[in-house]
């Protein structure tokens, strides 16, 4: 991993991811974590980042209205690792 601009909000993104991954952390608080996040990535150079945090964000918030309970912890899951997947393929990309 190259350096960040924002390495705390990574940390903090990932720690969140984590957290819920672990079942430590709610849907809805980790959406609130990625929103923060989203919030704090205010450089041109990582709008791509900001851009991930917001997608995934917009998408727990879409299952949390559209999908039944039951099922809101797989399909976060899923964004989670799609989510840090690409955190960790953008970083590469854009590093150089």
């Amino acid at each position: 991993m190259t350096e960040w601009l924002y390495p705390k909000t990574v940390e903090a993104v990932e720690r969140a991811c984590a957290l819920f991954l672990s079942g430590e952390l709610a849907g809805s608080d980790l959406q609130a974590a990625l929103y923060k996040a989203e919030q704090e990535v205010v450089a041109y150079e990582e709008r791509w980042f900001r851009s991930l945090l917001c997608d995934a964000e917009n998408r727990i918030e879409e299952i949390t209205y559209t999908e039944s309970s039951e099922r809101h912890p797989a399909l976060i899951a899923l964004i989670v690792h799609q989510l840090l997947e690409s955190m960790r393929r953008g970083d590469l990309l854009h590093a150089q």
